[in-house]
């Protein structure tokens, strides 16, 4: 489904050259729950936004079902991003002037689909949070917690086969915590793939791939099948 090759990303500052990502290299297959390991500011969340199509490389390639996402102008990648990712970052991205249905449904907007079958979709997914009866409350009405299950509703919302976690549990106590992985755990039963980025290691006993990077590298996976390539 994803493959990374030989990923750099750089930054010039004051300070000289900021490296992020060293080269780094790896595959994950349809159905995966793959787990990102590592301290803070090993490069963890610069290789989730170059894998989803939102930080551009400074050089290698990613392939996402055999195309080549940075090798698309923007107008195409933002499409390409609408069909195939969903994204959930720690800080819950809702809106807080619209609804909890409205906040579900907006990715929709994007796609040319029929609105009954958008309105029908939303209220399902968020159903499947468990925040049914919480539809037509606004953000501010809502916990951390309840707004972390909006924004993984309007993830899905467009039914992508790919999911992209950050943090996605960072600020949450420990019991939504708990619910929020056992959300993640049914999407990734149900097919979805999953990328998520965690400091946490008990979180990532959740996945069946476990990525740990330090210093812009992947120094070592579990998880990963004899066929597939090693990583460089």
């Amino acid at each position: 489904m994803i493959s990374a090759i030989n990923i750099t990303k750089t930054y010039t500052g004051q300070d000289g050259t900021i490296t992020a990502l060293g080269g780094v290299s790896f595959k994950v297959r349809r159905g995966d729950f793959v787990a990102v390991i590592g301290r803070s500011g090993t490069g963890k969340s610069t290789l989730l936004g170059v894998t989803g199509g939102l930080l551009k490389p400074s050089s290698g390639e990613v392939f996402l079902d055999g195309q080549s996402v940075w090798n698309l102008d923007e107008q195409s990648r933002a499409r390409f991003r609408g069909q195939k990712i969903g994204f959930v970052f720690q800080n819950a991205s809702v809106i807080s002037s619209l609804t909890v249905l409205e906040n579900v449904v907006l990715p929709q907007s994007f796609l040319p689909k029929s609105t009954t079958a958008n309105m029908s979709r939303a209220m399902n997914l968020i159903e499947s949070v468990g925040l049914g009866h919480r539809t037509h409350a606004y953000p501010d009405q809502l916990s951390g917690g309840e707004k972390r299950r909006v924004a993984i509703a309007s993830a899905l919302m467009n039914d992508p086969p790919l999911l992209l976690a950050d943090e996605p549990t960072g600020d949450l106590d420990s019991e939504t915590e708990s619910e929020i992985m056992s959300l993640f755990a049914n999407l990734w039963q149900s097919g979805t793939t999953i990328i998520m980025v965690t400091h946490n290691q008990q979180l990532a006993n959740y996945a069946n791939r476990i990525f740990k990077m330090d210093d812009g590298l992947i120094i070592e996976s579990s998880g990963q099948t004899e066929a597939e390539d090693s990583f460089s």
